[in-house]
């Protein structure tokens, strides 16, 4: 995560492009909030804010946390910025961040970057309030993995399927930049479930057919680049 710090202004001007796929999980996000207006939502992982400035269009009363100064610094730099509040804190302890204080935490491909996604899951655990929902969105294990292979003619491969800290192809692009753990999705599901969530919804997300996508991302189409899952504390 600390790599941010050095990718901060590259990151910042991919987010500002408004990419189909991080329009996809952000829209995943905000629709599985009801009555956003006055509701208390930590953004884990918010990274240049963008994120956290539609939840307080709608709203919100957001905290953003981010592990990267850089982009903090970038977030606190948008107008209207004092609006949320923004913490410097680590997801996987949350050390700054009260017990039971959310309704709604939310992750936005996030997950992924980190060594130890169970201690996400535990900390948020921790601040939502009971009955509040965590929601979270990853690239989708099974088909964004070390192993997979575009064709010629668009079709997707995937030779294996095996746990890895791994960085893709792309030039320029987050995680061709800084990486990612790749895990199966199981170990996901059953870790958040382990952690005393209910499981409410899960989605596999692709994009629609009327986004123009080129190359590679074509695929995207019909082959969920991403998964969203909701659960509740219990």
């Amino acid at each position: 995560m600390a790599g941010y710090d050095s990718f901060a202004d590259t990151y910042d001007h991919i987010i500002r492009k408004r990419l189909p796929i991080n329009e996809l999980s952000f829209q995943f996000i905000l629709k599985q909030i009801d009555e956003i207006k006055g509701r208390k939502i930590c953004d884990l992982g918010c990274g240049q804010g963008e994120l956290s400035r539609r939840l307080i269009k709608c709203g919100g009363l957001v905290t953003g946390v981010d592990i990267s100064q850089d982009l903090l610094r970038i977030a606190r730099s948008y107008p209207d910025a004092d609006a949320a509040h923004w913490v410097k804190d680590d997801a996987q302890s949350l050390q700054s961040v009260s017990e039971n204080e959310y309704d709604f935490v939310v992750s936005s491909l996030m997950l992924m970057d980190l060594p130890d996604f169970q201690k996400v899951f535990d900390s948020s655990y921790r601040i939502l309030k009971p009955k509040g929902k965590m929601i979270w969105v990853i690239t989708h294990p099974c088909f964004q993995s070390p192993y997979s292979e575009t064709t010629e003619n668009g079709m997707r491969i995937i030779k294996k399927y095996a746990e890895q800290w791994w960085k893709s192809e792309g030039e320029g692009t987050i995680r061709g930049t800084l990486g990612a753990y790749h895990r199966p999705l199981e170990k996901y599901i059953n870790s958040f479930i382990s952690t005393g969530f209910r499981l409410l919804a899960m989605k596999e997300l692709t994009i629609p057919k009327e986004v123009p996508l080129e190359g590679r991302q074509r695929t995207h189409h019909e082959i969920p680049p991403l998964i969203g899952v909701v659960g509740v504390k219990v």
